[in-house]
């Protein structure tokens, strides 16, 4: 005998669902693969005899792996003659396949339901006005990686530009240029803004990598963009550019993994 019947499900953009509520087609966006999946939520229609359970949710991928999982938590269930909603948004899912994905949907250990959902790859759209706000009144970012729950960041001087963050990374400590934590093989950052003349964070979000290499035909372009924004810098902007590329040093460019409202 079933736990519990699982009524109805879906998984869905979080925007999307706020428009067309859960009658709306089951898909997740993310703005690379792979990379951190816009927000979104999954929702399950619960019938289940009276007591607790313990129900969490797993994320299969094209692949057959489990992509992702919600923390298990206790649920009150109030009996067979009610419907139990649970909506949980999910934020922090970071998925390395695009296609159609199935949602396991469990009751202490066991699978009660399944739906299906698609991940689409997306074209970036507006970042959101509070935290462009904070991205431009900003002089440095704090940026790097998170490990075991704690981020690990160090404040850098950046330009942005429509939406993306650009960042100068040295691998050469000798140069005196900075070194982002994470680089190059992070695929994405965090990033951190603060209140400009206080120590309190203003806000913090992930965002998608793409390295801009010496010999890109967008790296003369970008580097003078961020040499004009080196506050610190020795000499003409041809001259910080030359030694960049001579010294191997990358373009960071980050795409904030935030969907507006």
């Amino acid at each position: 005998m079933p736990r519990a019947e699982l009524v109805f499900a879906t998984v869905v953009d979080r925007r999307i669902l706020e428009s067309e509520g859960e009658g709306a087609a089951p898909v997740v966006f993310t703005i690379s693969i792979p990379g951190r999946a816009l927000p979104f939520e999954a929702v399950r229609h619960w019938k289940a005899p009276q007591g607790y359970v313990e129900e969490h949710v797993e994320l299969v991928a094209p692949s057959g792996r489990i992509a992702y999982r919600t923390q298990e938590r206790a649920r009150r269930m109030p009996g067979q003659m009610d419907l139990t909603r649970i909506t949980e948004v999910i934020e922090d899912a970071f998925l390395e396949e695009a296609g159609i994905y199935a949602a396991s949907f469990l009751i202490d250990g066991e699978i009660q339901g399944q739906v299906e959902f698609q991940v689409l790859l997306t074209v970036p759209g507006a970042v959101p006005a509070d935290v462009e706000d904070a991205i431009k009144k900003s002089d440095v970012l704090w940026v790097g990686v998170e490990s075991n729950g704690k981020d690990r960041t160090l404040p850098v001087w950046f330009a942005y530009d429509r939406g993306r963050i650009y960042l100068l990374h040295c691998e050469d400590r000798d140069i005196g240029e900075q070194q982002i934590p994470g680089l190059p093989d992070a695929v994405e950052l965090v990033v951190v803004t603060r209140h400009k003349y206080r120590e309190t964070r203003a806000g913090r979000f992930h965002a998608a990598v793409r390295l801009v290499e010496p010999d890109s035909p967008e790296f003369d372009a970008l580097a003078s963009v961020l040499a004009d924004r080196r506050r610190d810098r020795h000499g003409p902007p041809q001259d910080a550019i030359k030694k960049w590329k001579s010294s191997s040093c990358m373009i960071a460019e980050l795409t904030p993994a935030v969907g507006a409202d």
